[in-house]
């Protein structure tokens, strides 16, 4: 906990420059405030996210799936909140799950409010009782759900804005990152902002046609899990997910190199990204 709370204390300047000595005024300290409120007030925050593994069912199929689909919609709505949701399938098989789908809020505060409703509606009873051999979400009982606090430092292009039925598949690559000794997000802040930004405005000047973006985010559960955030690349497809890491290949080493000496990060994991609510 209490790492998570100096991690969220630097990811504050992200964005945004400090005070002036001059502007800096002397204030009775406030007590520590929670993850929560130290991550909403990123001006980076993008809102909270929870992962649900996906276990399909017996009879799992495509239709399967869409009738799943429209009936969660119906139950989600139900809840009033406001919120935006979408499926990840991994290109490789995967023994933990078979998909994972996600539902995303502005807060955590409609996060919580949106499963309360969930709950007192039966919702999850109702869906298990007609699509019981369709696919099972997050576990029996829930120990299959995580939740993690979601930042954007650049401007988001929109590289899932496909909704539907016959949508084509946007590109996700994620990566489990930890920090190397005396490390953190200061050094990873730095590092986007003075070498990274610049790259994708060169890179992307340079191909307009590409839409790209990254997500950081970082796990809000208990226990610690191993690892101190996930690295999202996100592109509109394979292809331009290909390219653009040619390109990184070829000009981006010496950033790279800056990277690996903040974190240390796992190999990419390959996943086709779906939205269901935009």
């Amino acid at each position: 906990m209490q790492k998570l709370i100096i991690l969220f204390t630097l990811l504050l300047v992200i964005v945004g420059c400090n005070q002036t000595e001059a502007q800096a005024e002397v204030v009775v300290a406030d007590p520590t405030p929670s993850m929560t409120e130290l991550a909403e007030a990123n001006p980076s925050y993008g809102g909270y996210i929870d992962y649900l593994w996906v276990e399909n069912g017996d009879s799992f199929s495509d239709d399967g799936l869409a009738a799943y689909l429209a009936d969660w919609i119906v139950e989600a709505n139900a809840t009033d909140v406001p919120y935006s949701s979408f499926g990840y399938v991994p290109s490789m098989p995967n023994e933990g799950y078979d998909g994972i789908w996600a539902v995303a809020w502005k807060s955590k505060a409609l996060r919580d409010e949106a499963w309360e409703k969930w709950m007192a509606n039966g919702s999850a009873e109702k869906l298990a009782s007609t699509h019981s051999q369709t696919l099972t979400l997050g576990g029996e009982n829930g120990e299959n759900v995580f939740g993690f606090y979601a930042f954007q430092p650049r401007e988001l292009s929109n590289p899932w804005n496909d909704i539907g039925p016959n949508q084509k598949p946007y590109n996700v690559d994620i990566m489990f990152c930890s920090f190397n000794d005396g490390q953190g997000f200061e050094q990873l802040r730095d590092t986007i902002t003075n070498d990274l930004s610049p790259w994708l405005d060169t890179y992307q000047s340079e191909n307009p046609k590409t839409s790209y973006n990254f997500s950081i985010e970082v796990p809000s559960y208990e226990p610690d899990p191993s690892f101190d955030y996930i690295w999202k690349n996100i592109h509109r497809n394979t292809v331009q997910a290909d390219a653009g890491n040619a390109a990184w290949a070829a000009t981006g080493s010496e950033i790279q190199a800056k990277f690996d000496a903040i974190a240390d990060c796992q190999p990419p994991a390959r996943f086709a990204g779906y939205s269901f609510v935009d």
